[in-house]
């Protein structure tokens, strides 16, 4: 049997509880019909996986935590906002940004996956647009992004790298459940 696993950090709950306040004001009229990240499912991918079989688990934990201690904890915030294929609404990292793209790419090896082309670009996605988005929908998130172009969250260093599984439709309102199953201490 196979389980859908990515390898996360996940923002403390003071970078959460700012986050939903600078969230707050963008997400009433309009962007009332972008369907938004419920705030336990908010995390900053650093590799996604798909289809584990359980038997690569415990090895792809190991993994992930050599390279958590060998790695420090880069000091960052979630800043600035974009979107991708017109669907996908994201924040942006300041910061030690290549410290976290440096995570990216240790842990997208890690089950010989290929890192893209050029460095990988760390973000925490906010919202999405509906599967059968309606018309407009492009410019409900140009503006969510122009309103959160300026956003600055507090500085923050993650703690771990989890290793979280993916449970899709089991979530609020069909959203996917998202378990730790394995955190390991960064530094």
């Amino acid at each position: 049997m196979a389980v859908r696993m990515f390898a996360a950090l996940v923002p403390p709950d003071a970078v959460l509880d700012h986050l939903e306040y600078g969230l707050a004001a963008v997400r009433g009229g309009a962007a009332e019909s972008l369907r938004w990240v419920p705030r336990e499912n908010l995390h900053l991918t650093l590799a996604f996986y798909g289809d584990v079989p359980e038997g690569a688990v415990p090895d792809l934990t190991t993994g992930l935590a050599t390279l958590a201690q060998r790695s420090a904890a880069p000091q960052i915030a979630l800043s600035g906002a974009g979107a991708f294929s017109g669907r996908t609404l994201w924040l942006g990292l300041a910061g030690d940004v290549a410290g976290v793209q440096g995570l990216m790419t240790g842990a997208q090896q890690l089950l010989d996956h290929e890192t893209h082309d050029g460095p990988p670009r760390p973000h925490v996605t906010v919202a999405r647009t509906g599967r059968r988005a309606r018309a407009g929908a492009a410019s409900v998130l140009a503006e969510a992004v122009r309103a959160l172009a300026v956003y600055r969250g507090p500085s923050w260093r993650p703690g771990a790298i989890a290793l979280m599984s993916s449970h899709l439709g089991e979530g609020p309102a069909g959203a996917p459940r998202y378990l730790v199953e394995a955190s390991t201490p960064l530094g």
